[in-house]
């Protein structure tokens, strides 16, 4: 067995590696596939080593406990995780696999399907309204809009002020990475507040006037003459309202700009629909709009060479696997919308905790991906775009972008 070492350095807030943090991955998964971080949780960046992780039935999502003394107002925020019903991200079996088996039949591909027309005419809407416009910021005027507008739909949930609930998920999903400021805690609290406000009211209404929508089939939702509880709907209302469609911005935002950077997969992308099938779990592949996935071990194991204690903490780098020569070959820094195994990525977790909304995200990038640079086929870059400073949220603020005619 071999020692885990402390080099290379894996540093998630140098400004270089928020960027771009491919090179990074590369020295790890060359040099150091186990690397132990300073507050003591290891990260694996090898293919072959996250996937073997995800599917580990003898690990936990629970939250953990660091060597680390965590600040007072980290401490606010856990405790008021600890008042609601936990998100179903944070739950093990068999608690994790009752709530799934409660809603999972509303996300299948079949489900899903049922939407492409809605969602196909939700972009063609937006596009029309964007034609004639010189220039838009694709993240806030596009990318946002899209998932937004889609999730709202399927929950069937009362107009709101888009501004006002982006705000509130920017906030709430900043919650998710490992360090936060006092603002950024407090800032999320009170989103939190406005959040469940607007939920708890929707759900009562939906209560009294039921209808053909997400939201309804979740009320009603039973197994084995088994119901969630109000705080459980709450908390599964809020999850596939916040993090579904957070994700889904990240995946069309840096889809299009790895598009923009690969003019020849542009091109390909505008002009050949056979392509559909692929590039969306191309673009996936290549940048994941989330980065890492933790798990806590619940035995002893070995990973990559590396004895491995039960209660180790293990961040998966999933942004990493994806680029992983060892797997996917010399072509593995390449981006190819051909790719035919594509859909082996990792960027939807593996395992009892694959992503839930998977069948949803494809679709709707897929959608909004190619139905954008078709309609517009000069699209180009106007300007550099700016990143949201996210260690697992990885995704751009603002991605200006120049439309040119409309086809």
């Amino acid at each position: 067995m071999t020692d885990i070492r402390t080099a290379p350095s894996w540093n998630p807030f140098d400004p270089g590696f928020l960027v771009d943090p491919y090179p990074t991955y590369a020295r790890l998964r060359d040099e150091d596939p186990v690397h132990r971080t300073p507050i003591g949780t290891l990260i694996v960046s090898r293919y072959d080593d996250v996937h073997s992780v995800l599917r580990d039935t003898e690990t936990s999502v629970r939250r953990f406990e660091t060597n680390v003394e965590e600040p007072a107002h980290m401490q606010a925020l856990r405790q008021r995780s600890l008042e609601r019903a936990p998100s179903i991200l944070g739950l093990d079996p068999p608690d994790h696999t009752r709530l799934r088996g409660l809603v999972q039949r509303t996300f299948t591909p079949r489900a899903v399907g049922r939407m492409r027309d809605q969602t196909t005419a939700i972009v063609d809407d937006l596009l029309d309204a964007l034609s004639g416009r010189d220039e838009i910021d694709l993240i806030g005027e596009y990318a946002f809009v899209i998932p937004f507008s889609v999730i709202h739909a399927m929950l069937g949930l009362p107009e709101t002020d888009v501004s006002m609930v982006r705000s509130w998920s920017h906030a709430l999903t900043q919650t998710l990475e490992p360090f936060l400021t006092p603002e950024q805690v407090d800032a999320a609290l009170e989103g939190g507040e406005l959040m469940d406000a607007y939920l708890i009211d929707a759900i009562a209404k939906k209560r009294r006037e039921p209808a053909d929508d997400l939201l309804t089939k979740l009320i009603e939702a039973e197994e084995e003459d088994d119901r969630m509880t109000e705080e459980e709907l709450l908390s599964m209302v809020s999850l596939l309202f916040v993090a579904g469609h957070e994700t889904t911005v990240n995946l069309i935002g840096n889809g299009i700009h790895a598009l923009l950077e690969h003019p020849d997969q542009l091109a390909l992308v505008r002009d050949d629909e056979s392509v559909d099938a692929t590039v969306t779990d191309e673009l996936l592949r290549w940048d994941s709009p989330v980065q890492t996935s933790g798990r806590r071990l619940l035995h002893d194991t070995v990973i990559s060479g590396v004895q491995v204690a039960a209660d180790e903490m293990v961040l998966t780098a999933l942004g990493s696997a994806n680029r992983d020569p060892g797997f996917w070959g010399d072509t593995a820094d390449r981006l190819d919308v051909t790719r035919a195994d594509a859909a082996r990525h990792v960027s939807f977790g593996s395992g009892v905790h694959h992503c839930l909304g998977a069948a949803l995200a494809r679709m709707e990038g897929e959608i909004a991906i190619t139905r954008l640079v078709r309609r517009f086929p000069d699209l180009s870059l106007a300007s550099e775009p700016t990143f949201n400073a996210r260690i697992i949220l990885r995704g751009r603020s603002t991605l200006p972008v120049g439309l040119g005619a409309a086809a």
